[in-house]
């Protein structure tokens, strides 16, 4: 493994001070420093190519979890065969504000802004979810950003999309993603600004895409960056490239998908015309066009767009209704659009099923956020406990829900709703004993047998009266 020593110096900070820091190239390098007045840190890949002598393109990528060394991993693979520094933060947070996250984000590229050799014509950011906002965010604190690849969300200032916007935009979700028709609808209005924008779907939900989805995709900005000049023209790598993303179109159509298959050959004959190889590309997209299967999985997509946007409004208005007036009367109507999603996620037909997916993403998203909201607003208890119940309703397995069912009803001085949805959180398989008792607003229910008696009969164990 060849090594690469550097020496960073951290201006404005101490006079004098220094971190000596020995990296690998081809790994993975975790928990870099921003500096040390911060305990913030980022993990960083240098490809096997790397040397100091020249500058380099940079991705800087954000997951929602701060998980940087899982992040840079995904990017290993594109990073390696397309030649990029990756830096991704460890401290970006999904429930942070976005305002928050972008100072993390901030701190992080001007730190490798100022210790790495960049190419400043180069500079991309991505991310996922809150991570996505977060790279979305990124082109109006740094112009200098040229393409922005965001992951199942994104954020878009229209003022400034109209007045300075000169950045690409790549938009990415997971066909069972309650966010991806907001993504491809971003997509679509960044281009009616003239800016340069796609919308790429893979298969999956809300989650980054695997390796080599990235590495297609991130051929994107590969091959823009060489139609503009900024980066020598390399055929070899446009080949490799454009055979990597033939084969999974191909792998599409011999699973049957040929709908998704023509989708992404439609993205690649835009791609790669540019480059002279759109030939092939438009004789596999008029073959495919033919085939009485994707006729048939063309109509079954959009017949599934036309009933998720009827769902989607019903939605939106009875779950404001529901929560305004805290109608627990209609919760077991809801566990049934519930169940009726789950069954329809079943089904044969993969259009029908996608679409369950992501309704039921977007039901666990607005109980989430009406939740929020209300929280913010100091609203009476029983719209937050209605929200409250909306969330155990719409994620079983999310322990989010039951937590604020426990701690507003304690505080209500309703035990028995408390040690009833103790019960169902712990019946889900929920094993973090420590942090039952740290349930905001619990402290008398927490001290009480019966709190203690349910997490050992689940658990093995409890805090307080073990005897």
């Amino acid at each position: 493994m060849k090594y690469i020593y550097l020496i960073l110096i951290f201006f404005g900070l101490q006079a004098g001070l220094a971190q000596e820091i020995t990296l690998r190239k081809g790994v993975v390098i975790d928990t870099l420093s921003i500096n040390d007045s911060i305990a913030e840190t980022y993990s960083i890949y240098l490809p096997t190519t790397f040397t100091t002598q020249q500058r380099w393109p940079v991705i800087f990528v954000f997951d929602p979890n701060g998980r940087g060394n899982r992040a840079a991993q995904l990017f290993r693979q594109a990073a390696e065969a397309q030649g990029y520094i990756i830096a991704a933060s460890n401290d970006i947070k999904e429930n942070e504000t976005l305002l928050n996250n972008v100072k993390i984000a901030t701190r992080l590229m001007n730190t490798v802004f100022n210790y790495f050799p960049i190419d400043n014509k180069m500079v991309y950011t991505s991310g996922f979810a809150e991570g996505a906002r977060v790279a979305s965010v990124m082109p109006t604190v740094f112009p200098v950003v040229q393409g922005v690849l965001a992951i199942g969300d994104s954020w878009v200032n229209v003022d400034y999309i109209n007045k300075n916007a000169k950045f690409s935009f790549l938009g990415m979700a997971g066909y069972k993603d309650a966010k991806y028709h907001t993504v491809m609808e971003t997509a679509r209005f960044l281009e009616s600004a003239k800016l340069q924008s796609n919308f790429y779907p893979f298969d999956g939900g809300k989650e980054w895409p695997s390796a080599e989805v990235l590495n297609n995709a991130i051929g994107n900005l590969t091959l823009n960056a060489m139609a503009k000049g900024f980066r020598a023209k390399d055929s070899v790598l446009i080949e490799s490239l454009y055979t990597e993303e033939l084969e999974t179109a191909e792998s599409l159509r011999r699973g049957m998908q040929f709908f998704k298959a023509h989708e992404l050959l439609s993205l690649m004959e835009r791609k790669y015309a540019v480059h002279g190889k759109s030939s092939l590309i438009k004789e596999k997209l008029k073959d495919l066009g033919k085939e009485r299967l994707y006729k048939n999985q063309r109509r079954d997509y959009s017949n599934a767009a036309a009933r998720e946007a009827d769902l989607m409004e019903r939605y939106y208005y009875f779950l404001n209704e529901d929560v305004i007036s805290a109608n627990f009367e209609n919760l077991g109507w809801w566990s049934q659009q519930i169940k009726e999603l789950k069954d329809l996620q079943a089904s044969n037909n993969i259009a029908d099923a996608e679409m369950a997916f992501r309704l039921e993403g977007l039901l666990q998203d607005l109980a989430k956020s009406f939740f929020r909201e209300l929280q913010e607003a100091k609203a009476a208890i029983d719209p937050l406990i209605f929200t409250a119940i909306l969330q155990t309703i719409f994620e079983k397995e999310n322990p989010e829900g039951y937590k604020n069912i426990i701690s507003l009803s304690s505080q209500d001085g309703d035990y028995y709703t408390a040690l009833l949805y103790l019960e169902d959180l712990l019946k889900t398989g929920y094993k973090d004993m420590d942090s039952l008792y740290e349930i905001p607003g619990t402290l008398d229910l927490k001290m009480s047998p019966e709190y203690n008696s349910l997490i050992k009969q689940y658990l093995g164990n409890s805090k307080y009266y073990n005897n």
